[in-house]
């Protein structure tokens, strides 16, 4: 089977898992260009050369993000047939991971495209995802989430007919043991497929799914971390009715962690945690508390969290003392984080909790364990750790001399 370009013909697309290997591989992509150039597609070769499409495609680590930005390419320039998509479904099988991760990548790719559909290749495209979904090979099991979730550009009315089977591969993909690339690329599907649904669709899945975002609000992977909040704040907007109360519950579980990520020590990570913690809010059912977190967040001005902090404070020890405790118990669990950024926002939080109370009400508050806590941190590698728990301690015990 030949690929035809504008009256020349080049080795089919079947032939893209040889670019994988070796120096075959640049022999290849050398030929490659070469019959694009002389085809009369030379606007096509100065955008895969603009885009570093070959040098993607060399290395084995970027291979497939080669692969996939060669076929957005090559499709839009008309020139993938549904010849060359038979003749290329030989290859997902293949007991060679190379071509597998090639055959799986087109795929993931040709799956945003409305070709797929219209050639009536949808059905065993999917099939074929789902099974490279369990692929032994990470990277082939990436590019198969990637493709279920390509399916809300191809064929975007068919996202409710297929939701149940995407969301059971996408939810699974979340838990990827071995992959933090996996279970990135799926946050990534799950957040496409859930723009196209609506609470009702969802299902039981709603209950899973929720659970596993909470898992990466304190993930060490910044990327995990980030589409962890993308994705709660979607199902923050897409919560209506029936899973209200469940959600509501997940929210004031999560709403302390919430709060400290607002300072989250990578800034992209906390300007998306702004937004989610903004649509959260609502689900504490304290209406006089989300007027004053509004007044915060609902301003393009820079966020000042130690004053929105304070608010917080202040009307948790007038509407709710057990959501203050709540608010207390989860603050000193990061005394622990393994950031110090996190560390030292949770040890001055702490002390605005105290400062802004009555004491006296606060019969959970065990006083002495608090101040050994900030003994520790006092110790901390970190400067600025220390320096915030050494004035969290002067403010809590002033004149009082404190031993090391």
């Amino acid at each position: 089977m030949k690929l035809f370009i504008t009256g020349f013909s080049v080795p089919s697309i079947t032939g893209l898992p040889n670019l994988y290997t070796g120096f075959s591989n640049r022999l290849s992509i050398k030929a490659f260009e070469s019959v694009l150039f002389k085809g009369g597609n030379e606007r096509l070769v100065r955008a895969l050369r603009k885009q570093r499409t070959w040098i993607l495609l060399e290395n084995p680590k970027t291979h497939h993000e080669g692969v996939c930005l060669l076929v957005s390419l090559l499709l839009r320039s008309g020139l993938i047939t549904p010849e060359i998509i038979q003749s290329l479904l030989r290859w997902v099988n293949s007991p060679t991971e190379n071509h597998r991760v090639t055959s799986t990548a087109f795929l993931a790719q040709l799956m945003s495209d409305p070709m797929l559909r219209e050639k009536k290749f949808l059905k065993p495209v999917l099939r074929i995802l789902e099974e490279r979904s369990h692929d032994r090979n990470s990277i082939v099991r990436q590019m198969a989430v990637r493709g279920l979730g390509n399916l809300v550009y191809g064929a975007p009315e068919k996202v409710k007919k297929h939701k149940k089977f995407l969301m059971v591969i996408l939810i699974r993909a979340l838990s990827d043991p071995f992959s933090s690339e996996v279970i990135g690329e799926s946050m990534k599907a799950v957040a496409k497929v859930l723009k196209e649904l609506k609470e009702k669709d969802i299902g039981s899945s709603f209950r899973d799914l929720t659970q596993q975002i909470r898992t990466y609000f304190d993930n060490e992977d910044d990327a995990l971390r980030l589409l962890s909040f993308v994705l709660f704040g979607i199902l923050a907007r897409l919560t209506k009715r029936k899973w209200k109360g469940y959600f509501a519950e997940q929210v004031r579980q999560s709403w302390v962690t919430l709060l400290l990520h607002l300072q989250d020590p990578n800034p992209r990570v906390s300007v998306e945690c702004r937004a989610t913690f903004h649509l959260c809010v609502p689900f504490l059912g304290l209406k006089r508390l989300q007027t004053a977190v509004n007044e915060h967040l609902d301003s393009t001005a820079e966020l000042k969290p130690e004053e929105l902090q304070v608010d917080i404070c202040r009307h948790l020890a007038k509407e709710n003392a057990e959501l203050l405790e709540n608010l207390y118990k989860s603050t000193i669990t990061y005394f622990c984080s393994s950031w110090e950024e996190m560390r030292a926002v949770a040890a001055k939080l702490a002390g605005i909790i105290l400062e802004h109370t009555d004491r006296q009400r606060m019969k959970w508050l065990d006083l002495d364990h608090l101040l050994m806590s900030l003994q520790v941190l006092k110790k901390d590698p970190s400067p600025s750790v220390q320096l915030v728990a050494t004035e969290v301690i002067s403010d809590i015990c002033p004149g009082r001399v404190l031993r090391d």
